[in-house]
């Protein structure tokens, strides 16, 4: 018995044992999927087999008609019949990893997850970290007086973790120093503008400039409660302003001390201007020249007083603990988005 492996036009594989007879098939065979005949090419694949020698046997062979037995191969047909698909090459066995990329797996697998850095997205989260940690600091600065190191270096760790978050692990020493100088320019920002707030609020300029404001809120005050202008009304009113003044004695008011002089001045003199600047008639520029004040010259002394503010701002600036506290929030900063 010999096995013969046949390869169909259409590609199909398929064997069987044969018994030739002559180096010829005894038996017509077709491909199991398309039906073509194969018995030519078993016939071939015959003739390049060597004969075996005969032995010789004692009875003379009597000729078998065997049955065949076909085996059919597993793979798939090719697309195109007419000619056959290559084999697929053996997949080349890759050498194993050295030891360092495998203590280093667990960390790259953490990058993977995290996704690609990126520098874009490390910079909006180092200056949105800046602007939420600056406006913190402005906030309890302002409303409160407290400054010390830990608000500066707060900026500073709020902007290096939004770098570090939002980059993904980004970490190059460009990204750092960027986000180092958010932190710098946000808390400079922030003193200069508490610090300008503090001195308009306590200059003279400023306090000239509110008096309008002061004066129109006390008018409103007094027509409320002098509504008719009568005697009666204004005696009351004159008599608490006088308690006001005289909180300190225990006083209480006492219209009875008012006297009739007192009403008719307040009268002729004093509710006539109130009423002017409640209901709208004097603007600021006819209260300023009623007041003696001049505006000239209080844009001059405002500019005077800008140039004295810039010079001492300069100094506390650059005093030695604010120094410290700066290097100290920028240095956090490019520490924290740089993975140093």
């Amino acid at each position: 018995m010999i096995e013969l492996k046949v390869q169909c036009d259409c590609g199909q594989k398929y064997k069987f044992d044969v018994d030739p007879i002559n180096g010829q098939m005894p038996f017509t065979v077709a491909c199991p999927v398309c039906g073509a005949d194969g018995t030519e090419k078993a016939n071939a694949l015959l003739q390049q087999i060597p004969p075996e020698p005969a032995a010789q046997p004692l009875v003379p062979p009597v000729p078998v008609v065997a049955q065949p037995r076909l085996r059919i191969s597993s793979s798939v047909p090719a697309a195109s019949p007419a000619s056959p698909p290559p084999l697929a090459p053996a997949p080349a066995v890759a050498p194993p990893p050295p030891i360092g990329a495998l203590r280093s797996a667990p960390e790259a697998a953490g990058k993977k997850n995290r996704g690609q850095p990126s520098f874009g997205l490390g910079l909006l989260g180092g200056a949105l970290g800046a602007l939420v940690g600056t406006l913190i600091y402005f906030l309890i600065f302002k409303y409160t007086g407290f400054r010390i190191k830990l608000l500066a270096v707060g900026v500073g760790a709020l902007a290096g973790w939004g770098a570090e978050l939002l980059g993904r692990g980004e970490g190059s020493k460009e990204l750092g120093g960027i986000t180092a100088v958010f932190v710098l320019a946000g808390i400079i920002g922030a003193q200069y503008l508490v610090a300008l707030g503090w001195w308009h609020e306590f200059s003279p300029a400023q306090i000239f400039n509110s008096a309008y404001t002061n004066s129109v809120m006390k008018a409103k005050e007094v027509v409320k409660a002098v509504p008719s202008g009568s005697d009666e009304e204004i005696r009351s009113y004159l008599a608490r302003e006088q308690a006001k003044e005289n909180a300190e004695a225990g006083e209480k008011p006492n219209p009875a001390s008012i006297t009739k002089e007192d009403i008719k001045e307040f009268r002729e003199k004093s509710l006539p201007e109130f009423q002017e600047l409640a209901s709208g008639k004097m603007n600021r520029d006819q209260y300023n020249a009623k007041n003696g004040i001049d505006p000239t010259k209080l844009k001059s002394e405002e500019d005077s007083e800008e140039g004295t503010f810039k010079g001492i701002f300069l100094l506390l600036l650059l005093s030695k603990i604010n120094l410290v506290s700066l290097c100290g929030a920028a240095g956090l900063a490019y520490k924290m988005s740089t993975n140093a």
